[in-house]
C-alpha cells in the first residue's frame, strides 16, 4: 500500500536532496576539558585514540573516543555498523550540546566528522522518550551500506543518509510526524531501506514511550498500527510491506544475504514491549514477496526473546530469552525449527547477543557475567565459551542505552567494536581479534 493511502500514516516525503562537499581539513591537535572539545566542521579529521592491552586476554584494545557526553555505535546490533573492508567504523556523538555523525578508520583511528553539528544531544532518546523528538539530534538509527558507503541516520523526525567519501547527503524523509520510526535496516543488495513504523495514538503524543501506564492508550480500539516500510537508499516512494493493527515493533532487520527477507518483533497488548501477550512469541521472519509471517520459536516457552539476529552467512536467527530460571540462548533455522537451545540458572546478567564473522559463535556482552566480552560456540551441544576481552562498562554509568555495549563484529572478523560508560559519558572502543 501507498504512504499516501495507509490509515494514520501522512509522512512527508522528500525528494533527494544532495549537498556535496569537496573540501577537507585535518585538525592535527583535539583537545577537550571535562567532556568538551573544539568546535569541529563537516570534513574535519582528528584522532582521539588510544592503545592498551586487554587485562584478560592481552588483545589489543583502541579506545576510539575520549571527548564528548556520548559516543555511540549504532544503537542496537540490527544496524550495520562496518564497511565490507572492515575499515571503517560509524558512531554518532553528542558534544557541546549538539550531535554530529562521524567515522573512524583502522588502524589509525582517525575520525572524520560526516554531517555538521546538530541542534541538541538526545539525551533520553535512546531510553525511548517520544517527546526527544522534538529537536533535531541525531541519535542511534544508524545503518551502513558497507559496499556502497553509504550511512543512514535519524535526524530529528527526517529519515537522511551520508556517503562516506564524498560526503553528500540525502533527506529521504523530510518528517513523518508523530510516527516515530524504528531502526533503520538496508537490504543485501544495498537498494532500500526498511524500518517498523508505529503509529502513536493521539493523548501519547509527546509521551515516554517506556512507561508501563502509557501502554493502555496502545492497547484500546484504535490505539496502535504496525507497518514495516521501505524506501530507496537513492530516494523515491515510501512502500509499506506489512501493517498490523493492534501490535508493535521497534526492531527489523534485512537477513545479511536475501533481500527479500527480514526479521521483525511483533509486541501486543496488554504490556507491548514490556513483555507482549505472554503467549505469542516476539521474533517472526517475514517474506516480502509472499508476505509470509515464520514464527522463530523458542522451545523453553519463553516466547518473549529480545536482541535476535541473524548469523553472518543468513542461514540462523540467534535470540536469548530471560526468564526466572536464567536467560535461555539459542538458534533457529529459517524453517523455524529450535536446532539448540541452552540454559543455565547463573545466566542471569542483561545483555545482548550478536554474531561472529568467521566463527560459529554469538557475541555475548552479558548473559553469563556484567563485564565480559564471550564468544559463545553454537556449533556443539555442548556449548564452549571463550573470553574476548573485558568491557567493563558500567551499566548504570549513563542514562538510557549509552551503557549498553552493543558488541559487533567487523565482515573481516579481524575486529569488534563496542561502547563502555561510567561517570556520566560513554565512549566507542575497538578490540582486536
Amino acid at each position: 500500500m501507498p504512504l499516501d493511502e495507509a490509515p494514520h500514516a501522512r509522512a512527508r516525503l522528500a525528494a533527494p536532496r544532495t549537498v556535496a562537499y569537496n573540501g577537507r581539513r585535518r585538525i592535527e591537535r583535539f583537545t577537550h576539558i571535562a567532556g568538551r572539545c573544539t568546535v569541529t566542521n563537516k570534513g574535519d579529521t582528528w584522532n582521539e585514540c588510544e592503545s592498551s592491552r586487554d587485562t584478560f586476554t592481552q588483545r589489543r584494545v583502541l579506545r576510539i573516543t575520549t571527548a564528548g557526553c556520548y559516543n555511540q555505535t549504532p544503537t542496537y546490533h540490527t544496524g550495520t555498523a562496518w564497511t565490507a573492508d572492515g575499515k571503517t567504523l560509524c558512531f554518532h556523538s553528542g558534544r557541546n550540546g549538539a550531535s554530529a555523525l562521524f567515522r573512524c578508520d583502522l588502524p589509525s583511528g582517525d575520525i572524520t566528522q560526516l554531517t555538521e553539528w546538530a541542534p541538541g544531544m538526545a539525551v533520553g532518546r535512546v531510553a525511548g522518550a517520544a517527546a526527544a523528538y522534538a529537536d533535531e539530534s541525531i541519535h542511534g538509527g544508524i545503518c551502513v551500506a558497507p559496499r556502497k558507503r553509504w550511512v543512514t541516520f535519524i535526524r530529528g523526525r527526517s529519515l537522511c543518509a551520508v556517503h562516506l567519501d564524498t560526503l553528500e547527503e540525502r533527506t529521504l524523509i523530510d518528517d513523518w510526524g508523530y510516527m516515530p520510526i524504528g531502526m533503520p535496516t538496508i537490504d543485501a543488495e544495498e537498494r532500500t531501506i526498511a524500518y517498523p513504523r508505529n503509529i502513536v495514538p493521539e493523548p501519547m503524543r509527546g509521551a515516554d514511550r517506556l512507561t508501563v501506564h502509557v501502554a493502555v492508550h496502545y492497547a484500546a480500539p484504535g490505539g496502535s498500527l504496525m507497518q514495516l516500510c521501505r524506501i530507496p537508499l537513492e530516494g523515491g516512494e515510501e512502500e509499506v510491506l506489512y501493517e498490523e493493527a493492534m501490535c508493535r515493533g521497534n526492531h527489523l532487520q534485512y537477513s545479511p544475504t536475501d533481500p527479500d527477507l527480514l526479521m521483525t518483533d511483533r509486541d501486543y497488548p496488554p504490556r507491548f514491549w514490556f513483555g507482549s501477550d505472554g503467549r505469542t512469541n516476539r521474533v517472526w521472519l517475514y517474506r516480502i514477496s509472499t508476505r509470509e509471517m515464520i514464527e522463530m520459536p523458542s522451545p523453553s516457552g519463553k516466547t518473549f526473546q529480545v536482541h535476535s539476529t541473524w548469523t553472518w552467512d543468513g542461514q540462523y536467527c540467534l535470540y536469548h530469552c530471560p526468564g526466572a530460571d536464567g536467560y535461555h540462548i539459542g538458534l533457529d533455522d529459517l524453517a523455524g525449527n529450535t536446532v539448540r537451545e541452552w540454559n543455565s540458572p547463573g545466566w542471569k546478567y542483561y545483555g545482548h547477543v550478536s554474531a561472529m564473522q568467521g566463527r560459529p559463535a554469538f557475541i555475548l556482552d552479558g548473559n553469563l557475567t556484567n563485564d565480559l566480552l564471550l564468544w559463545f560456540y553454537y556449533d556443539a551441544d555442548q556449548p564452549r565459551i571463550e573470553v574476548i576481552s573485558r568491557h567493563g562498562t558500567n551499566w548504570g554509568g549513563h542514562e538510557g542505552q549509552y551503557p549498553h555495549p552493543h558488541p559487533q563484529s567487523s565482515p573481516t572478523g579481524q575486529h569488534i567494536c563496542y561502547n563502555h560508560a561510567d561517570r556520566g559519558r560513554s565512549d566507542v572502543f575497538v578490540v582486536e581479534v
